[in-house]
């Protein structure tokens, strides 16, 4: 068997990925991760499974590490390596390398394929919450917070970076902000140890949320980190991010991400400037053929359907007339 295809069997490439695998992978990965067989070694098992000097391979492995070739494991103070996924791989490649060389036909399949390995990665826990059940392990953007919400998640912080959304990166859906995935603490220092991420101060943290508040992207996070630490704030739109994306396919609106929140609108303070309609990612605000006359000039009117609401506040952050606040759901 020819050395990609084994790497490929051994690495879980899809066979779409194929032709532009050269782009991604290097043939001495490839056979590195062929070598390791699935097993997680030291760098000294590495080289001697190479038969390279261990320098050369101390290098070699952490260029691998930084690539997301390889994942890296510690206990017991004895560090080992082991073979990571195309999965990790290509999340890494659409963030931080060359992404925009592939076609544009290809970047779309890529996408559409990794939305597809999301969604199964997650599909069983997602049922078992919609079900009533406990998820068996954490899921990615568990809830839909708040503005100051995640402001208090950063306040909390020691260690706080940001990378690139790696779903805007992957879907390339829409025109809002990229540098907006914002790792915290233990998420941060993983990242960091990779080689990646820019550091915020924790003033830059809020006002980079804020920004992305303003450009209509919706916070996500655990909202249980006070018991089970800090991680990570996603800022999200409906047009690219997988979980959204993942949620709409399921149908476990409300469940995951978990909506906290739901808007109520004063329809007698609203002056229609339709500033809500434009931000929501739902059409839970939207507008009617009927037109009516504020302060002299005849506006569309403006609708609201709870049903789709999924409790972001983007509505309610950009009410000047606060016409929209938010009610916490029962349980909260």
């Amino acid at each position: 068997m020819a050395l990609v295809d084994e790497f490929m069997v051994a690495f879980g490439v899809w066979e779409e990925a194929r032709p532009y695998l050269h782009l991604m992978v290097e043939e001495p990965e490839m056979a590195l991760i062929v070598a390791m067989g699935g097993q997680a070694m030291t760098v000294e098992e590495i080289a001697a499974r190479l038969g390279l000097p261990l320098d050369e391979t101390e290098a070699f492995v952490r260029r691998c590490y930084s690539r997301y070739i390889l994942h890296k494991e510690t206990q017991d103070g004895l560090t080992r390596y082991a073979p990571a996924d195309f999965y990790a791989r290509l999340d890494h490649f659409a963030k931080y390398e060359n992404w925009d060389d592939l076609p544009v036909e290809a970047r779309r399949m890529l996408d559409q394929r990794f939305r597809q390995a999301f969604l199964e990665r997650h599909r069983a826990n997602v049922e078992r919450k919609m079900q009533g059940l406990a998820a068996e392990n954490a899921l990615p953007n568990d809830t839909i917070l708040l503005l100051h919400e995640v402001e208090e998640m950063i306040d909390s912080a020691t260690d706080i970076i940001v990378q690139p959304c790696d779903c805007r990166r992957l879907g390339q859906n829409c025109s809002r902000p990229v540098e907006t995935c914002v790792w915290l603490d233990e998420g941060a220092r993983a990242a960091l140890d990779r080689g990646f991420g820019r550091r915020l101060t924790k003033e830059e943290a809020k006002a980079l949320v804020r920004r992305a508040d303003q450009k209509g992207l919706m916070h996500t996070a655990d909202s249980e980190w006070r018991t089970r630490g800090l991680h990570a704030i996603c800022n999200c739109c409906a047009d690219d991010c997988y979980p959204f994306r993942a949620a709409l396919e399921l149908g476990s609106k409300g469940v995951w991400p978990r909506s906290r929140y739901i808007a109520s609108y004063n329809r007698d303070l609203c002056r229609l400037c339709g500033a809500c309609v434009k931000r929501c990612h739902f059409q839970a605000f939207y507008h009617t053929d009927e037109k009516i006359e504020v302060n002299g000039k005849l506006r569309l009117d403006v609708r609201f359907d709870p049903d789709k609401c999924w409790g972001c506040g983007l509505c309610a952050n950009t009410c000047t007339e606060k016409a929209i606040i938010m009610i916490p759901l029962n349980g909260l």
